[in-house]
């Protein structure tokens, strides 16, 4: 047999895909099953191939499943006829392969085990291959990560859940709830008025904080992760294309330690003032926030260093600052967005952790002299429907006084939140008042 990688022979199963064929034939209602499970490619040998979608397309729209339609079908579809679907012999021998339909679901099982295979089969060869070409070192190895990750992308699991499944996991939400009674549940921000409205950002979801540049966006992200981080020792990734990891860590330590940071920056410090950076300092040189400082990530970068931080370092919670800055190949900026999007929200699914992107509002905002809506989130219009929760920040007027509204929330209430800047220390925190749903 033909082999791929040497001493490594293709995966397949002419028994297991005869099997599911042979099961087809003998009880129509069987496709139904099959199609859920699989598609024609997961079929290896070409006749099979065809077979299975001639099955499929006859099923669905709604004719009778037999031989005499069968080969009608192949007769006026395919470009041989019959012979594309093994010939006459071959389709009337398949059922007879079979003693019963009841092994369906053990043939479905190979047969896709083998696809998957296939593919890890073929992923490894365009690996090999890219490898063996001269060119950047970079380029190449951010084209072969991109293989392998399009190959976890694209790992099918089943849609359909067993009811019972389904029950006891909602069951134990309500449980963990009424434990909890309100408190939060998810990641938490360290502010009581955003907690109260999220509860804590979630597993799998996608968390948008939206606003106009200079209005504190990379401030409210960077004290939220410091709280994470650091107040609650949660494992913690910062992806920044806009600030270096070293200023970041200095807007920490000069928040942390209350000490101005323009004076920090200048050296006017006094003796108190460097006792409390240097404590401040070894008190969170340990803490698990990992910041990234890579500029202009593309999606497969983005894939990539995510599942690095998530499997190296344990991360239960990823910042992205910001969503514009990264890139991918598409004939539109709103198409390259609305690829960008998706990859994000892959990144939260697959990882099962929450992930919070900020993005940019359309000038609108300004040029109306208007608190922003859904419809100003920039560039194309997939972040909104790609995130779980989208928060809009607005400046109420010249003060330090700003607003983070909930404009979606795809499991909770929408409302907003008052919080207060610190425009000496660049960091937010609570002010008396917290939440207003009006």
């Amino acid at each position: 047999m033909e082999s791929l990688l040497t001493g490594i022979e293709i995966p397949q199963s002419a028994m297991a895909e005869g099997g599911v064929l042979g099961c087809c034939l003998l009880e129509p209602g069987c496709i139904d099953d099959a199609a859920a499970e699989l598609v024609p490619d997961d079929f290896y040998e070409l006749r099979n191939r065809n077979l299975f979608e001639l099955l499929v397309k006859l099923r669905g729209d709604g004719r009778i499943v037999d031989v005499i339609t069968i080969f009608q079908e192949a007769k006026d579809t395919l470009d041989r006829g019959v012979e594309d679907i093994g010939g006459v012999a071959y389709v009337s021998s398949l059922p007879d392969q079979v003693p019963s339909a009841a092994g369906l679901p053990t043939y479905v099982a190979t047969v896709a085990g083998k696809s998957k295979l296939r593919s890890l089969v073929h992923t490894a060869q365009s690996v090999l291959s890219i490898a063996s070409r001269k060119g950047d070192d970079d380029a190449l190895l951010d084209e072969a990560q991109g293989k392998l990750l399009n190959l976890l992308a694209t790992e099918r699991e089943s849609g359909l859940i067993p009811l019972k499944d389904v029950v006891r996991t909602a069951l134990d939400d309500i449980e963990e709830a009424c434990t909890n009674k309100g408190k939060v549940i998810g990641i938490p921000t360290g502010f009581p008025s955003l907690d109260g409205l999220t509860t804590g950002f979630k597993n799998g979801d996608m968390i948008v904080l939206a606003a106009r540049p200079s209005q504190g966006k990379t401030s409210l992200a960077l004290t939220i992760a410091e709280h994470v981080a650091i107040d609650n020792g949660i494992s913690t990734g910062f992806l920044s294309m806009e600030m270096t990891s070293r200023a970041l860590v200095k807007r920490i330590i000069s928040a942390r330690a209350g000490v101005d940071s323009h004076h920090m920056a200048g050296g006017r410090l006094g003796q108190s003032d460097i006792k409390q950076i240097t404590d401040t300092a070894a008190s969170i040189i340990k803490a698990p926030l990992h910041i990234d400082q890579t500029g202009n990530l593309s999606i497969v970068q983005l894939q990539s260093k995510a599942r690095h931080l998530k499997y190296r370092h344990g991360i239960k919670f990823l910042v992205i600052d910001y969503l514009q800055l990264m890139h991918t190949k598409a004939d539109s900026r709103v198409q390259e967005v609305t690829k960008i999007s998706a990859a994000v929200k892959l990144v939260a699914r697959q990882l099962d952790i929450p992930v919070l992107v900020l993005s940019q509002l359309s000038r609108k905002v300004e040029e109306q002299g208007r608190e922003p809506c859904l419809s100003d989130l920039r560039d194309s219009g997939a972040i909104e429907q790609d995130a779980d929760l989208v928060a809009l920040m607005h400046r109420d007027g010249d003060s330090n006084l700003v607003w983070v509204s909930i404009a979606k929330h795809r499991n909770g209430p929408c409302g907003r939140a008052k919080l207060e800047f610190i425009p000496h220390l660049t960091r937010f925190q609570s002010p008396r008042h917290g939440v207003d749903t009006k």
